[in-house]
């Protein structure tokens, strides 16, 4: 009997060890796990309603919920958010300030060679804003035909690519295009209301972003004359990297489950991916 006394309390000292062994390893694994979440410099365009725009230390708007969606999703990474002009979006991605950005951005081969780009993350619907009541516009031919003068672009801006594009496609019909320094939505709009040049070409959903937070007074908008897919973009280093697999690889599941389409409709006015041609675009990396 006495044995057998020694024997169970051997084997109950020997399960509480295990447990407390078990208990130390769960522990340190997680300890271990929470010392590899790598925070991540999040920066988005400080008023590009409705990409993004700042709201308090984090970011609203399509990106900035999307961005939030990630995180949630990657516990491996932590977002840490910052809200400043375009031009300094790009050169905090340029010094390594910034590991991540978005803001309604698009492809353009010049950039990726700089920054490494995420797969596409929305559709933006291409148009002419206008002043109502004057000479309609529904494409880009309407308006090289015009002589109509077209609001300057900022040259880092990738609607700048775009119709430096059209005008090499069309040596005789060019558009006007005039390059200039980092100019709002809002802004650019308030300029076409004063008459300072006669047209805007802008995604439709720069145009509803104003003009549901009171602008665009007196401004219509041509149909649609094409789709551009939308990017994240990273600074290029070997951890960004990793970062853009794993951003692409949710982004695929997200297109899926139906959440971008949702995100779309909540955010861009419509559901831009029901536009012609829009899910055919949403799969080339570079469209």
């Amino acid at each position: 009997m006495v044995k057998k006394g020694y024997i169970y309390t051997g084997l109950v000292a020997a399960v509480l060890i295990g447990v407390g062994v078990a208990h130390s390893l769960t522990n340190n694994s997680q300890a271990a796990s929470k010392s590899h979440v790598q925070t991540i410099n999040v920066a988005g365009v400080a008023d590009n309603r409705p990409y993004t725009y700042a709201d308090g230390n984090s970011i609203s708007g399509y990106d900035g919920e999307l961005f939030k969606k990630l995180d949630e999703e990657l516990p491996q990474y932590k977002f840490k958010y910052t809200t400043t002009s375009q031009n300094s979006v790009f050169v905090g991605l340029s010094s390594g300030k910034y590991d991540l950005a978005s803001s309604g951005f698009w492809y353009s081969d010049q950039r990726a060679s700089k920054y490494l780009y995420t797969d596409p993350t929305a559709i933006a619907d291409l148009r002419l804003v206008y002043r109502q009541g004057e000479q309609k516009l529904s494409n880009l031919d309407d308006l090289a035909k015009s002589g109509l003068k077209l609001a300057p672009i900022s040259s880092d801006d990738a609607r700048y690519n775009f119709i430096q594009d059209y005008n090499k496609n069309h040596p005789n019909q060019k558009l006007n295009l005039e390059a200039i320094g980092d100019v709002s939505s809002g802004d650019a709009l308030k300029q076409l209301q004063q008459k300072q040049f006669d047209t805007v070409f802008y995604p439709y959903q720069a145009y509803i972003g104003v003009k549901n937070a009171g602008g665009a007074k007196g401004l219509t908008v041509s149909d649609s004359i094409g789709v551009k897919n939308d990017y994240m973009i990273a600074s290029r280093n070997t951890k960004n990297k990793a970062l853009v697999k794993a951003i692409n690889a949710e982004l695929k599941k997200l297109k899926a489950s139906g959440y971008l389409d949702s995100l779309s409709k909540k955010w861009l006015g419509e559901d831009t991916f029901s536009l012609p041609n829009a899910e055919s675009n949403f799969k080339n990396t570079k469209g």
